[in-house]
């Protein structure tokens, strides 16, 4: 008698769905292809990608502030960071510290307006 062939059955090419936007992505990737969103538990914790994963949610605050206290987060984290840059535009001396302070504050200001703007321009949607 001869020995049948086990049943060899392809399982389908898996894909892993981002829970931000429901892209497909291969298995095994750390970051979304569409929206940057951190897959996996290393995209959180190792070194560089964590860089890139608090990148991910500072775009998705002033992209989609969806509650106020949102919006108001934002605005405790970068308006002070606006006012110490204004500081150190006007009261410190060298060029360094004014390109930098310039920097700074043309950024803070850009995520603060970006944020607010998107909140208030957003349709209501019930679920705040």
């Amino acid at each position: 008698m001869p020995a049948e062939a086990p049943d060899i059955q392809e399982e389908p090419d898996e894909q892993e769905l981002c829970v931000s936007c429901m892209a497909t992505n291969v298995p095994g990737a750390d970051f979304c292809a569409m929206c940057g969103a951190p897959l996996t538990s290393y995209a959180a914790t190792g070194p560089i990608e964590k860089i890139f994963a608090e990148g991910f949610i500072y775009r998705q605050a002033s992209d989609r502030p969806r509650k106020f206290i949102i919006l108001l987060g934002v605005w405790m984290i970068f308006g002070p960071l606006a006012l110490i840059s204004t500081f150190s535009v006007f009261v410190l001396g060298g060029l360094e510290a004014i390109i930098f302070g310039i920097f700074l504050l043309v950024s803070s200001l850009a995520m603060l307006w970006r944020t607010t703007w998107n909140y208030f321009s957003r349709k209501p949607d019930g679920c705040n």
